[in-house]
């Protein structure tokens, strides 16, 4: 069995071999602070159309990327209600559903800022409408780390759906597990959705840092750093 380890794109652009299109500028190190925000603006509803990132990011490859800050294990979050076992092994998951294009990745670390190789990352979450698919695996994937603990996952960009009385904020599953190192179970969430306040689950320390969009590709680029708690 073929383990998919990091989209190719990815791997040039974190070895500084270019930006190739899509793909804003991951460097080594923790997310980036800057500003982006969803947009505003939608019910959020599982008929209603996907709302959208609002576009107001230009990728500066000039700016250095902050120390590595380690120190603080990832937060765990819920599993939820729509995990299921044995996902391909692959980085590209969307398989045309619907939503905004978006790539995530980052690197997996230990509490000693040492990258974490071989890691199993097992990712779901709906589609932009707010669907999971229960029947299929659209959404749904298994990666590993390579060898520097970089992972990336190509997809689209997450909707929000209604949970009892009020919509869940936009958000991305991942299982991590790698040897000597506790598992992790957990939920990266997006910068701006207005539905992040008041979220009995929203974490802050979970959100997204966002690297993108380019000034002329629509989509969400962001950085996510895991810190796994020894064994």
């Amino acid at each position: 069995m073929t383990r998919t380890l990091l989209s190719r794109r990815y791997m040039l652009q974190s070895l500084g071999l270019g930006t190739l299109g899509a793909v804003g500028a991951f460097a080594t190190g923790c997310p980036r602070t800057r500003g982006a925000s969803l947009a505003d603006g939608g019910s959020g509803s599982a008929s209603a159309s996907p709302t959208p990132l609002a576009p107001t990011i230009a990728i500066d490859d000039g700016d250095a990327p902050p120390p590595l800050v380690c120190s603080s294990p990832t937060a765990d979050n819920i599993e939820g209600p729509f995990f299921k076992a044995g996902a391909p092994w692959r980085a590209s998951i969307a398989d045309g559903a619907r939503g905004l294009m978006m790539g995530i990745g980052g690197a997996v670390l230990g509490s000693d800022c040492a990258p974490i190789a071989g890691a199993t990352l097992d990712v779901w979450q709906a589609d932009g409408a707010g669907d999971y698919d229960h029947t299929g695996w659209k959404l749904r994937g298994r990666l590993t780390s390579d060898k520097h603990g970089r992972w990336h996952v190509d997809s689209v960009v997450p909707g929000n759906y209604l949970n009892g009385s009020r919509y869940r904020p936009r958000h991305v599953h991942v299982k991590l597990a790698a040897a000597g190192y506790r598992p992790l179970t957990t939920q990266l969430y997006f910068p701006g959705d207005p539905y992040n306040k008041g979220d009995s689950w929203f974490e802050p320390s979970l959100v997204i840092a966002p690297e993108g969009p380019t000034r002329d590709t629509p989509g969400f680029w962001g950085r996510f750093d895991f810190v796994l708690e020894s064994a």
